[in-house]
């Protein structure tokens, strides 16, 4: 599928129902307007994505400014939860959209000894990125931890 019919929505696989499970991510949580899922490839720990859930849109200027606030309140609540949970020294929020059209945020933490420290990791190619699978059982694990934070978090008054 190209990019120009993906942005259209069609056949777009973050469109609800997504399908689950796949070798990408696994869901972890559905929020107010979004789902937070992390990503298999835990090269960067904590790496997740939140995916816009509602409707189809490709940018964020597609949405109304309720429906921005409360995507950003639905990152605000994934933040904490992630950063709880992995303590990095910074997490990076990135909203792109140039492979997949369909509204998400990165959530990449970051740490002072990863290979693009002081960086954006998108200037590194997937393949001098690598991977780093989970076990499984490290898996299951971090996915229940990171709910248990997730449940945290949308419970903590805003700031």
């Amino acid at each position: 599928m190209d990019w120009f019919s993906l942005a259209a929505g069609e056949e777009c696989p973050f469109d609800p129902p997504r399908v689950e499970p796949n070798p990408y991510w696994d869901s972890v949580s559905q929020l107010a307007v979004s789902t937070l899922c992390l990503l298999k490839n835990q090269f960067y720990r904590g790496h997740s994505i939140l995916i816009y859930d509602p409707k189809h849109v490709s940018r964020p200027d597609q949405l109304t400014a309720d429906e921005w606030s409360s995507f950003a309140r639905d990152a605000h609540v994934a933040v904490k939860a992630l950063v709880e949970l992995f303590r990095p020294e910074h997490i990076n929020v990135e909203c792109l959209g140039n492979e997949m059209p369909h509204l998400h945020w990165h959530l990449i933490p970051r740490y002072k000894g990863d290979p693009r420290w002081g960086g954006p990791i998108w200037t590194t190619t997937r393949e001098e990125m690598g991977t780093d699978q989970l076990s499984a059982q490290v898996r299951e694990r971090t996915l229940e931890d990171l709910r248990s934070a997730i449940a945290r978090a949308q419970s903590q008054p805003a700031v």
